[in-house]
C-alpha cells in the first residue's frame, strides 16, 4: 500500500483527505503540532495498519528530516506529501490592516504557511527522487492568487507556496516526481468550522464556503493517476473567490 504524510493531520481538511485515499488503498501517516489531534484523526479511521499518527512541528527542519526519514525506515518509501500545516486564525494572529500589525504576527504566518512546507518539501523530496517515484500537494490559498485586505503576510505566505511549488517541480520532474499547489477559499477547520450563507455568498461567486471535502477530492485527484501528465500547477478550488 502506498503510503500518504499529511501534515496538519488534525484538520478537518486532513480528513476529508484521508478519508479519500484510504478509498483508494492509500495508508496515511497523519502528523500535526498536537499529537492528540493527530492520533484522533488516525483512530478515526480504525488505526494501525492503515494510519499512523505523530507529533511534528513543521516549522523545525530537523524535525521534519527525521519525521521523514523514519517514515522512509518504517514503510519503505513516501509515496505522497499533502501539506495541510498552517492556517492564521488557529496562530492568534488577527486580521488587521498591514501598518497595525506587529513583527512577531509575520513571523508566525511565514513560519506556519511557508518555511514549513519548504521544511517538509526538503525532507521528503529526496527520498522521492531517490526512488523516482511521488506526488506533492502543497496547500496556498484563494488570497494567494490574488491577495486579500488585511491579510498581507497570510496571502505573501500562500503566494509563496505557488511559486515554490511551481519552481521545486521544474526540478523534480526529471526524476518521476510532480509538485503541485491547491488554492482554497475560506475552508472549514477545526477552528472555523461554522460560516452563515450570506458570509458563504459574500466569500464566492457560487454562494458557498469552500468545503473540506471540495479540498479532499482536489487533493485525490492531483494525487492520482489521472492527473499523472500536471505538475507545476495551482488548482483553484475557492469557488470562485480569487475572481473577484
Amino acid at each position: 500500500m502506498p503510503l500518504a504524510m499529511i501534515t496538519g493531520g488534525g484538520s478537518l481538511m486532513a480528513r476529508a483527505t484521508a478519508k479519500c485515499l484510504i478509498a483508494d488503498g492509500w495508508k496515511i501517516a497523519f502528523s500535526d503540532i498536537s499529537k492528540a489531534n493527530a492520533e484522533d484523526a488516525a483512530a478515526e479511521f480504525g488505526g494501525a495498519p492503515s494510519t499512523f499518527a505523530d507529533v511534528l512541528d513543521v516549522t523545525d527542519r530537523d524535525a521534519a528530516i527525521k519525521y521523514a526519514d523514519g517514515l522512509v525506515a518504517e514503510h519503505g518509501s513516501i509515496d505522497a506529501l499533502v501539506t495541510l500545516a498552517g492556517g492564521q486564525r488557529n496562530l492568534g494572529v488577527p486580521q488587521r490592516p498591514f501598518v497595525e500589525s506587529q513583527p512577531d504576527e509575520w513571523s508566525k504566518l511565514i513560519d506556519a504557511n511557508l518555511i514549513g512546507v519548504i521544511n517538509c518539501c526538503y525532507a521528503v523530496l529526496p527520498h522521492m527522487v531517490k526512488a523516482k517515484s511521488g506526488t506533492v500537494v502543497n496547500i496556498a490559498s484563494g488570497r494567494g492568487l490574488r491577495g486579500a485586505k488585511n491579510n498581507t503576510l497570510y496571502s505573501l505566505a500562500k503566494a509563496g507556496i505557488i511559486r515554490f511549488s511551481q519552481s521545486v517541480a521544474i526540478e523534480v520532474a526529471p526524476h518521476g516526481v510532480r509538485v503541485n499547489s491547491l488554492a482554497p477559499g475560506s475552508a472549514e477547520s477545526r477552528w472555523m468550522p461554522d460560516i452563515t450563507v450570506e458570509q458563504g455568498t459574500a466569500m464566492s461567486p457560487l454562494g458557498v464556503r469552500t468545503s473540506a471535502e471540495d479540498v479532499g477530492n482536489a487533493i485525490q485527484f492531483l494525487i492520482s493517476q489521472r492527473a499523472k501528465h500536471i505538475t507545476g500547477s495551482c488548482l483553484d478550488v475557492s469557488g470562485g473567490v480569487s475572481l473577484h
